[in-house]
């Protein structure tokens, strides 16, 4: 007979939600999005590994060196291409050389493509699944195995879209945020019963950066108006209210959540009264 626990048996709010001395790794942490997740990790005493592609690499130098400096965490930077398996493996194995595990891993790296529409071209349409589809679940796959391996329990949360809930962007993004929503939640299953856990953050419209691929500044501007009009509350998500999705699924306050997704889209996906 299952006995619940007494209040003394708790764990409190504190302890489930400590990131001291864990491993955190995040994707794309160039980008805004990647940047704010692991300032919020830093902050919070956690081992912070930093991920982004070769071109990169300045950027994230200086992240690292800013990190250590702001919150005297431990913090390290590797580049590599996760739309190939072989890097993926070989980054990966530079972080474990450092910290020995990774316990949380902040799955953020993708990109967009513009335009994105039923003309997109088949080098943009190969290009956006192989890194937003296929490199989410090597990254996934392999996080997977090292916490199997080392019989740990562990979080792996993939940066989806509110797009691959309702149909707001072109066919390339929301294909592929679908599928990694999909994706996330079969690896779930998968690995349920030892404790490693997968899920998604689908995010509306945030103010990252990603978008000045989008055009000039007036096209960005028209963009950013237009997201504004779709979005309930009135307005563009900032960087900071990215953050504490990824850090409530990587907490043990989210130790029995797992194959789930959590919408952090200022209401778009309830859709608008007028």
């Amino acid at each position: 007979m299952l006995i619940p626990q007494t209040i003394n048996e708790m764990r409190t709010v504190e302890q489930m939600l400590s990131m001291k001395g864990k491993v955190f790794l995040v994707t794309g942490a160039a980008g805004g999005i990647g940047r704010a997740t692991a300032t919020a990790f830093a902050q919070m005493g956690a081992r912070v590994a930093l991920m982004d592609i070769p071109a990169q690499a300045e950027k994230l130098e200086a992240l690292s060196a800013l990190l250590e400096t702001l919150y005297g965490c431990e913090c390290i930077w590797v580049t590599g291409d996760i739309s190939d398996p072989v890097s993926v493996d070989h980054f990966l194995e530079e972080i474990l050389s450092r910290f020995g595990t990774i316990d949380i891993v902040h799955n953020n790296a993708g990109i967009g493509v513009w335009p994105d529409n039923a003309d997109i071209s088949p080098e943009a349409w190969e290009m956006i699944c192989k890194i937003n589809l296929s490199g989410s679940f090597y990254v996934a796959r392999a996080c997977g195995r090292i916490m199997s391996a080392q019989g740990k329990r562990g979080s792996v949360v993939t940066t989806a879209s509110v797009s691959a809930t309702i149909v707001n962007t072109g066919p390339g993004y929301a294909a592929t945020k679908a599928g990694v929503k999909q994706m996330s939640a079969a690896l779930a299953m998968e690995y349920a019963e030892s404790g490693i856990r997968f899920n998604t953050v689908s995010y509306g419209y945030i103010v990252s950066g990603m978008h000045k691929a989008a055009g000039d500044d007036a096209a960005v501007e028209a963009l950013y108006a237009d997201m504004i009009r779709k979005t309930p509350m009135g307005r563009i998500g900032n960087l900071d209210e990215v953050v504490g999705a990824v850090i409530y699924l990587g907490s043990e306050l989210a130790s029995f959540q797992t194959g789930t997704d959590i919408l952090v889209d200022g209401g778009i996906s309830i859709g608008r009264l007028k």
